[in-house]
């Protein structure tokens, strides 16, 4: 064979050799492309099956604590809740590929996205629920009190015990209710009964005063202070 019979062959057959090696090439690429993709579907899934499981457990244990928890008593509810959630599973991340392509891994991006929620929303009742308790037992003791507790009952001769006993009995009971924080929207409530407190103070300053110019002076402030509890029963 010459030389030019050669040089002919070899650009007949190079065209083709270039193509089958081309075609192979490619080929080869698209399968390991393939077999990337799904391994990331497969670790997709099985990081959603996981997390699912995760959650699910998650949950048990939550219930579990606040079952346990004395359900008379909302500070003790409350801080197992916030504890026992504080440390929730978490789903990690996939490639965007195998997001996608993972119902599993979809799932519990959904699961994820509402776990808490209720929880968190069940805390906020909790506490709002904390802060009416406080409040009503603040305003029930303040109203239990009695003058005669640091008077005694009859006829009273002398300002002493009104200054130093009933006075300031009643104004540290009205401070006292004025540090507690206040419902939202029961403002007018609060007012009502830090103004039956005022009024028995002001009252007794007037008596005070009056039994040491010698005048006779009395008072009641059962009016007053049968309002304020008839408003806190209808709150409670």
């Amino acid at each position: 064979m010459s030389e030019r019979q050669r040089a002919r062959r070899a650009a007949t057959v190079l065209p083709v050799l270039i193509t089958l090696l081309v075609g192979a090439a490619v080929g080869g690429l698209v399968i390991i492309q393939n077999q990337r993709q799904s391994d990331q579907v497969v670790e997709a899934e099985a990081m959603g099956q996981d997390y699912l499981s995760a959650a699910a457990t998650f949950k048990a244990r939550v219930a579990k604590a606040n079952k346990a928890a004395n359900s008379t008593k909302l500070t003790e509810i409350t801080r197992v809740l916030d504890t026992e959630v504080a440390k929730p599973p978490t789903l990690p991340a996939a490639s965007k590929y195998g997001r996608q392509n993972s119902s599993t891994y979809r799932e519990a991006i959904d699961v994820q996205s509402t776990l808490l929620g209720p929880y968190e929303a069940l805390s906020a009742t909790l506490k709002r629920a904390q802060v009416a308790e406080t409040f009503i037992n603040a305003g029930r003791k303040v109203l239990e009190m009695r003058a005669t507790d640091y008077v005694g009952a009859g006829v009273i001769t002398s300002s002493g015990q009104v200054r130093a006993k009933l006075i300031p009995a009643f104004v540290n009971a009205r401070d006292t209710f004025n540090r507690v924080p206040v419902p939202k929207g029961q403002q007018k409530l609060a007012s009502t009964i830090q103004g039956a407190v005022q009024y028995v103070i002001d009252q007794a300053t007037t008596l005070a005063d009056r039994i040491e110019a010698r005048q006779s002076f009395s008072f009641s402030y059962n009016d007053q202070f049968q309002v304020a509890a008839d408003a806190l029963n209808d709150y409670a």
